[in-house]
């Protein structure tokens, strides 16, 4: 990778855990990419070809953050009801410094890699209908044609699924075995869908009466790439704070105006994991003031501030 593409990632506001990575450095991405990524090693292609993003993927996924203030035909729309729009990924004019993250087509939709991971044993039970087989047909120099065809995708030949107790425009998952490994993964369609409330994500994710446990760590331990996590203590205080997860305001992240960009800190920041009955794993930024990040999505949310200062005050 170029300084130039290095030089240009410093200027980039992108979303959560892998892409802020980036923002910190590509050595640091691919060591928190290796550990909570490490089943994505798909026909080959491995996780440097197939998860590689870029200052390319904010381009090339210009609906993930885009700048309202700009007037991009493809930013975010916020409704007079508050809802707001997540246009369907397009790829841009300009793909000559483009990159991938994983994601497949399906259905007519493009599902991407998402916050939510499941063990791999676990998953024999919630593997479902068999869909089909991704073609490894999409890269940087795909034109948009190629996210037209059925079960294109960035990560090579692999067999998806349907997931058990999910709704399949929602989620899907790629699942094989190599050299008696299982290997699996989520991705989930967010994008071409309008946010009304939390519950148009957190409600699909199947976290309410669903917990088996929970934990947390700080920044610095997500940032470093170490396993320090801490129980919750008061499950009751969870639970109300998943009810309230449905009732979450959606406000859309901008380049230029992003809460997380300046919520690095061990004070204003917690990883939160949701271990649910099923074996998934469903991870949430918080940070301080209120506000609740999930995966790649183009917004984030805003909780009721009684509720979510007793959950904070849990993580503290």
């Amino acid at each position: 990778m170029s300084n130039k593409i290095k030089q240009e990632m410093n200027k980039i506001e992108i979303p959560k855990e892998l892409s802020e990575r980036i923002k910190m450095g590509v050595s640091q991405a691919k060591k928190e990419i290796k550990k909570d990524r490490k089943r994505f090693n798909v026909k080959g292609i491995g996780i440097a070809a197939a998860f590689l993003v870029s200052v390319g993927a904010f381009t090339l996924f210009n609906n993930v953050i885009p700048d309202s203030s700009t007037g991009n035909q493809d930013a975010l729309v916020v409704n007079k009801d508050g809802s707001v729009e997540i246009p369907a990924i397009q790829l841009p004019e300009d793909t000559s410094s483009a990159s991938m993250i994983g994601l497949i087509v399906y259905n007519g939709k493009i599902y991407t890699q998402t916050g939510t991971e499941t063990d791999d044993e676990a998953s024999k039970d919630i593997i479902s209908e068999k869909l089909g087989t991704t073609k490894g047909t999409i890269d940087e120099w795909s034109e948009q044609e190629a996210y037209d065809e059925e079960f294109a995708s960035t990560v090579g030949i692999v067999d998806v699924y349907s997931v058990k107790g999910y709704d399949k425009d929602f989620r899907i998952m790629t699942y094989e075995i190599q050299d008696g490994n299982i290997n699996t993964e989520f991705y989930e369609n967010l994008n071409g869908v309008t946010i009304d409330n939390g519950k148009d994500v957190f409600g699909k994710l199947n976290i309410e009466g669903n917990i088996s446990s929970a934990q947390y760590r700080t920044f610095s331990d997500w940032d470093n790439d170490i396993d320090n996590y801490q129980p919750i203590a008061d499950m009751e205080i969870l639970n109300t704070f998943v009810v309230e997860l449905n009732k979450a305001k959606p406000i859309p992240r901008g380049q230029n105006s992003d809460p997380i960009s300046n919520s690095r800190t061990d004070e204003e920041f917690r990883g939160l994991s949701i271990k649910l009955n099923d074996g998934s794993t469903v991870r949430l930024t918080l940070l301080k003031e209120g506000n609740i990040y999930y995966g790649f999505m183009g917004v984030y949310f805003k909780m009721d501030e009684d509720v979510f200062s007793k959950m904070w005050s849990q993580i503290q």
